[in-house]
């Protein structure tokens, strides 16, 4: 994450004269985690499982970060009190979803949907980000019914929400100005969240794979690593979540922002699909 943000810094910092566009170095740093996930189902036939294992385990670390990003640097002016009633109404939903496997089933899990639902609005109406309710809740639900949660919910989320929030996020006025018009923090997200990916998850896998058991065989091989590289560069949902707050009050940059994720995104995803797609080809080659 550190390569993405550096080569945004570079192009639309302060160093540069850009001070107001300087706020959006959060953006190119996050990996969206269905469409990664897609592009290698449907190009990455025949890859090792520790490639989709690496790849997972990445982006949902991405998200992670890029949700602290949101609760730290985009929350203003927070009602304490409200937040602590959240994190208590969280304590009380730990404590339901360990209570559903006894009778009441039925009734614990709509208090549990109350619960959350309150949550949600405290969390919001205290000033930070409501995305932190939802992690929150996921962290401290019960493992058992979390799992049963996550598949009912999954086709749902990836078949219909995400694609909505990301239609929503990216109906935006395209600016009609030639390419010198464009703001720096454009192409600063179209360069950095392809060519930062790329760079920071093959040099810094390179690096952790080079600290392991003597004559133990590393996990990936580099060309493995630059794929997983390529994939990581798919930012749209959550980059497209810090673009909107990032430039918030700056409707003009906050557009061409989005423009620049969505575009970085594309590249990001014709890039990986003939990289995957020669990696796979090398792999079924092997095993034939």
């Amino acid at each position: 994450m550190l390569v993405p943000i550096a080569i945004y810094l570079l192009i639309a910092g302060p160093s540069t004269g850009s001070g107001a566009t300087a706020a959006g170095w959060p953006i190119p740093t996050a990996t969206d985690i269905a469409f990664a996930l897609g592009v290698l189902a449907m190009f990455g036939r025949g890859l090792p499982s520790a490639v989709r294992v690496f790849l997972l385990a990445l982006a949902i670390l991405d998200d992670i970060i890029g949700i602290i990003f949101i609760a730290v640097l985009f929350a203003h002016d927070v009602h304490w009190g409200l937040f602590l009633l959240a994190v208590v109404a969280v304590g009380v939903f730990a404590i339901l979803s360990r209570m559903l496997g006894r009778s009441g089933h039925w009734f614990i899990a709509v208090l549990m949907v109350v619960v959350g639902v309150a949550t949600w609005v405290l969390v919001s109406e205290s000033g930070v980000h409501a995305t932190i309710a939802g992690v929150m809740l996921g962290l401290v639900m019960s493992p058992s019914p979390a799992e049963r949660t996550r598949h009912a919910l999954e086709p749902w989320v990836n078949g219909i929400i995400l694609p909505v929030f990301a239609f929503a996020a990216a109906f935006v006025v395209i600016p009609q100005v030639g390419g010198s018009g464009l703001s720096p923090a454009f192409w600063a997200i179209l360069i950095a969240l392809p060519v930062g990916k790329i760079i920071g998850i093959t040099l810094f896998g390179w690096i952790a794979m080079r600290f392991r058991p003597r004559g133990q065989a590393p996990a990936l091989v580099l060309p493995d690593l630059v794929a997983a590289g390529v994939l990581g560069g798919i930012g749209f949902t959550v980059s497209l979540l810090l673009a909107n707050l990032a430039f918030a009050g700056d409707p003009g940059i906050r557009d061409q922002a989005i423009l620049g994720v969505l575009g970085g995104s594309l590249i990001a995803l014709a890039l990986s699909g003939v990289v995957v797609s020669l990696r796979a080809r090398h792999y079924r080659r092997v095993a034939s």
